[in-house]
């Protein structure tokens, strides 16, 4: 009878524990790739709203109803355009909108509606004021009595996107964590539309030191999102490069025919 010869060491690169790091290293190629390209993706985004930004901020100021009249009442087409309104404040209508920072400092934002006599009104966010005011009305941030001028820009409202805190769905709210027109209409008796106008100056002024107009958008903001890809493309270029180099140490040092093989990565 022909003696059976004893079986050959498994080859360590296809032992269980090497199949779960190729695995491994595998998966972490294509989530750098795609972080990288998510990235890439933002950074067009941002480029995008930087050359909107730079074309619309250099416009010159038109009134609310003639943009309205020319553009529709779509938030996009009318978001960043300069803008005036004139009209009468409603301080009794007035709405905190909570944890802004003005030039690293903690604080709120004001939100007036600005009531334009026709049935109709633009909510106008009239900048920052500090964490300890009272109100609303805001203490220390009273409104000019008569008509006012405002000039500004125009932004869309504000929807939740993702996670993260909601405003209570009924009631009559005082502070808010977003410009929520839908949902601030439930509670004032004008159309509000559907943007709204951050103050840059007003005639008259303001009688007292706040709240302080919000500085005008600039383009350039935001994240290194290219930055952020590079780094990401990099990692992966990392494992492709160092893993195989890895591989070809260990299958270097696996133990001659009849052997013995622990199966243990390189120390």
């Amino acid at each position: 009878m022909t003696p059976t010869a004893p079986p050959s060491p498994r080859r360590p690169l296809t032992r269980p524990v090497w199949i779960v790091g190729h695995l491994l290293a595998l998966s972490a190629v294509i989530g750098f790739i795609l972080l990288g390209q998510w990235q890439l993706r933002r950074h067009q985004e941002r480029s995008l709203l930087d050359d909107r930004i730079t074309a619309r901020v250099a416009e010159q100021p038109r009134s609310l109803d003639e943009l309205v009249a020319v553009l529709g009442t779509d938030g996009a087409a009318l978001d960043l355009r300069p803008a005036t309104a004139t009209g009468t404040y409603r301080p009794q209508d007035e709405v905190i909108l909570q944890a802004r920072t003005l030039n690293g400092r903690s604080g709120n934002e004001v939100l007036t509606p600005l009531d334009l006599g026709d049935g109709s009104a633009v909510l106008v966010d009239r900048g920052w004021v500090p964490l300890d005011v009272v109100g609303p009305p805001v203490e220390g941030a009273e409104v000019p009595s008569g008509p006012v001028t405002v000039s500004g820009y125009l932004r869309p409202t504000q929807t939740r996107s993702g996670f993260g805190p909601v405003d209570p769905p009924t009631g009559v709210l005082e502070r808010v964590i977003r410009v929520d027109l839908d949902r601030l209409q439930q509670q004032i008796d004008l159309d509000l539309g559907e943007v709204y106008l951050v103050l840059a100056e007003q005639s008259p002024d303001q009688p007292g030191d706040f709240p302080i107009a919000l500085p005008a958008p600039q383009p350039g903001g935001g994240p290194p999102h290219l930055s952020y890809a590079v780094q990401w493309f990099a990692f992966a270029g990392v494992v492709l490069v160092g893993y195989p180099i890895l591989l070809r140490r260990s299958a270097g040092k696996r133990p001659a025919d009849g052997g013995t093989d622990s199966g243990r990565l390189p120390q």
